[in-house]
């Protein structure tokens, strides 16, 4: 039987969009699973479904989660935030909740799907909660706090309430502490936010009976306005702000894991189709990068994507073909491959690159070992038969 997981401070929380390109990233992410914990926040129905040749019902966008959950993770395990279908539209055609039948369709499929909760989620939300811990006492939980709840008056005593309507006991719980999308324009800034966190932790309650605590946050931008040809870099706070928290583990009575968003901090909404320009998102230890394309539309079509990768692929930052299965899909690009991918392979290339440059950053942190190195990194062309031409990113840089 599967027991609670043990979530260490030397591991890595990405929080994960549910799209093609990011569950991909999970499947060819070379090293350790079991340094990698992923809370997937579910958005809207209105996914375009290739097969189908059309936008998915909000019922068959909770039947479908779990074989696509299981494909992507295996039997590992993983977090939902089911908010955003936590509505009258999404609860049609089922006898019980949505956030019930993701977990219980998880379930199924061989998948170990756990839900995530905050002080605020509505009452039929955490009733499904409650109800998820009934049935499965050795699975975790996830208690996901914002700003807007440590700054209430009363959080203390509306976190003792939720643990205690869940009936669910510190230690069965995962706490992630999310500053979600923040911007620190200076180093006095950074500074004092990370005292202002270290004192947030210090009167956290039952600080050292939850089985794992992560701060999550991300300074890659929320909206890019960029030109065909150009690339931009921006500066990387969050990883260097938690190298700074922990680097004075005196002044931490816990010392909590990294977390952040991958290479897009943009809100949740309802899935929109639209042309996608040829870009890629990079990451390195301080910094973010993002080069952009032209449009897909005739005449470019997707060998758009070949100019973006040259770009890329020059800069002194690029971590060579061998760093990960994303790079070697940008160097391959590089080559023209005649596999030029989508804007779901770019963004699966994209957060395959960002989990292996952040787990051997946090490695390197704390003197653990380096990634692990797969034998073959070539990528064989039928590795991205998973991504269909037709599908297109949401959040593609504006021009």
């Amino acid at each position: 039987m599967l027991r609670v997981s043990s979530f260490k401070h030397t591991d890595y929380l990405a929080i994960l969009k549910w799209k093609q390109g990011e569950r991909a990233a999970l499947s060819t992410f070379r090293a350790n699973a079991s340094r990698l914990h992923v809370l997937f926040e579910m958005p809207p129905a209105g996914d375009y479904d290739h097969e189908k040749r059309r936008p998915l019902t909000p019922t068959e966008h909770i039947k479908l989660f779990g074989k696509k959950l299981y494909d992507a993770w295996g039997n590992r395990i993983v977090f939902i935030d089911a908010s955003h279908i936590d509505d009258d539209l999404h609860k049609q055609g089922f006898a019980r909740h949505p956030l019930t039948e993701l977990l219980q369709r998880a379930r199924l499929a061989g998948a170990s799907a756990c839900p995530a909760v905050s002080p605020t989620h509505s009452d039929e939300y955490r009733k499904a909660v409650k109800r998820f811990v009934e049935w499965n006492a050795d699975f975790p939980v996830c208690i996901r706090v914002e700003t807007k709840h440590l700054d209430s008056p009363t959080f203390h005593l509306d976190l003792k309430t939720l643990i205690q309507e869940l009936n669910c006991r510190p230690s069965n719980c995962f706490v992630v502490l999310d500053f979600k999308n923040l911007e620190m324009p200076s180093v006095e800034a950074e500074d004092s936010f990370v005292e202002m966190l270290a004192d947030r932790l210090a009167d956290f309650p039952f600080l050292h009976d939850w089985s794992g605590i992560a701060v999550a946050l991300s300074s890659f931008p929320a909206t890019l306005k960029m030109k065909p040809g150009e690339i931009k870099q921006f500066p990387r706070t969050d990883l260097p702000v938690y190298q700074k928290l922990i680097s004075n583990p005196k002044g931490l009575l816990r010392t909590p894991m990294f977390g952040d968003y991958a290479v897009d901090t943009s809100p949740i909404v309802k899935p929109q189709r639209r042309t996608p320009s040829a870009h890629l998102r990079y990451s390195t230890p301080t910094g973010y990068a993002v080069a952009k394309g032209t449009t897909v539309k005739k005449p470019h079509g997707y060998e758009a994507i070949y100019p973006v990768a040259d770009l890329l692929a020059s800069q002194t930052f690029f971590m060579g073909s061998d760093f990960s299965d994303g790079d070697e899909f940008i160097a391959s690009l590089q080559r023209r491959a005649p596999a030029k991918g989508n804007a779901a392979t770019w963004r699966w290339a994209s957060t395959d690159h960002h989990l292996t440059c952040n787990v051997g950053s946090i490695a390197k942190m704390y003197g653990l070992a380096a990634v692990e190195e797969k034998a073959d990194t070539e990528i064989a062309p039928e590795q991205l038969e998973f991504f269909y031409a037709e599908e297109s990113s949401s959040t593609v840089p504006g021009a």
